[in-house]
């Protein structure tokens, strides 16, 4: 997926549009027929996107701004969606775009580089989709500010700029998500 697009300017950083990727867990039902899935929902590390001109972009999420608690709490009750909205999720076209939630209280982080919580899902139609394992990749999108800094992490991987003051919209069930298999439902 390519970045979305800048939405202002902040001194040198622009704040951006993204879409990143996760796994599903296992599957309980809820009371009224839909399921409650835990999930891993997103994680830190260097994440590849493309601009416009199809050349290759190196984004870090470092842990300080993945775990931040303002961050983190953008998750909660979130909308879940079947696939990623072609706009962000509001009060006007959530009718329109939401298969479910982020349960409140259940997104933390975990021991290693992850973001966990539950997701609800009652739309019969994704439902469908992940029983039959058609979709079991997570996908958040968000906004956040991009510091122009590059650099090395850590583990010794480069990234040409930095994601800052992440705000998350929605969270989309997907087949085959950004961040990798290990973000996604867990189903089994």
């Amino acid at each position: 997926l390519q970045e979305i697009h800048a939405f202002k300017r902040m001194d040198s950083w622009a704040q951006v549009s993204r879409l990143d990727f996760g796994h599903i867990s296992k599957v309980t039902r809820t009371p009224q027929g839909g399921i409650r899935v835990d999930a891993a929902l997103t994680r830190t590390g260097v994440l590849v996107y493309s601009d416009a001109a199809g050349k290759e972009i190196r984004e870090y999420r470092p842990p300080s701004e993945v775990f931040n608690t303002d961050s983190l709490a953008t998750l909660d009750d979130a909308p879940v969606t079947d696939f990623h909205p072609p706009e962000p999720v509001t009060p006007t076209n959530f009718r329109k775009y939401a298969a479910g939630a982020v349960r409140s209280g259940s997104v933390k982080t975990d021991a290693g580089n992850k973001v966990v919580g539950a997701v609800v899902i009652q739309d019969a139609g994704l439902i469908a989709a992940v029983e039959k394992r058609d979709r079991t990749e997570v996908s958040c999108g968000y906004t956040c500010d991009l510091d122009p800094s590059s650099g090395t992490t850590s583990d010794g991987e480069r990234y040409d700029r930095i994601q800052r003051n992440i705000r998350y919209n929605h969270v989309a069930i997907v087949p085959k998500g950004r961040a990798g298999a290990e973000i996604s439902l867990r189903l089994d």
